[in-house]
């Protein structure tokens, strides 16, 4: 088993979205961590602080939803906890862009884990994104996240038929996965859910980015077979609790 997540538990604290909110919840107990997800203004500094690493995921944002998402990444940053962005659906809209570049303006973060259109949004680039999609053919100049991530200090996931994870100094290209990823709602998300147990965990922020990304890939490889979308979103549950320690990368200076 994965004895370090199962020995502490972590626990990890999400402002996520509602479409998916249950399915990052279980993918969280499936990995060995405790999840939460306390979105009250008047709660959500205290369960901050409670909690081993947070997730802020902009899937189905509003008013009190985008309060939330802020003071828990500030109150995070006081506190010294990991936080992940999962910055869903980012150039879909005015408002949306409006707000992750707030969030980028007002929280240092971990890792951020998003496609390539929503990538692409934060370093201020022109994207294409289809709802909360990417676009079909959207590209991404990979040095321009080498780039940022070194100026920002933040470890940044490229997810795509090719996962790329960087901190400006190192970098490692997943070729993991299977398309059938995409036919569920909420890979993404749990990705992200994924990473955020490895960082509550205490593994290293690099090292959580490709754990986590890699599993999900693993995962979505094993369940492959299951016959429709249904079964196979079960099947990603059960490959995830039966992940071991033997089955994760070898992270490596450049690695391919």
């Amino acid at each position: 088993m994965l004895r370090r997540i199962h020995d502490k538990k972590p626990l990890i604290h999400h402002l996520t979205n509602t479409v998916t909110i249950n399915d990052c919840a279980n993918m969280t107990l499936a990995l060995g961590g405790s999840p939460v997800m306390a979105d009250d203004l008047l709660e959500v500094e205290e369960m901050v602080g409670h909690a081993d690493a947070v997730v802020i995921n902009t899937g189905t944002i509003n008013p009190d939803m985008r309060q939330a998402q802020l003071l828990a990444g500030k109150t995070a940053n006081r506190l010294g906890k990991p936080v992940i962005l999962d910055p869903v659906g980012a150039g879909a809209t005015t408002l949306r862009t409006a707000f992750m570049k707030q969030l980028m303006d007002e929280i240092s973060f971990t890792v951020i884990k998003g496609n390539a259109s929503e990538i692409k949004t934060l370093l201020g680039q022109a994207a294409r994104t289809k709802g909360v999609d990417v676009a079909e053919g959207e590209s991404l100049d990979l040095q321009s996240v080498h780039t940022f991530a070194g100026e920002t200090k933040q470890v940044i996931v490229v997810t795509g038929p090719v996962d790329f994870v960087t901190d400006g100094v190192r970098q490692h290209h997943l070729d993991v996965g299977t398309k059938r990823l995409g036919q569920v709602t909420g890979t993404g998300c749990m990705t992200a859910s994924l990473i955020a147990t490895f960082l509550g965990a205490g593994y290293d922020r690099f090292d959580a980015a490709v754990f986590g990304t890699h599993v999900m890939g693993k995962a979505g490889e094993a369940a492959g077979d299951c016959p429709g979308i249904g079964s196979f979103r079960t099947g990603l549950f059960d490959a995830v609790s039966l992940m071991t320690e033997e089955s994760l990368p070898e992270v490596q200076m450049n690695g391919q």
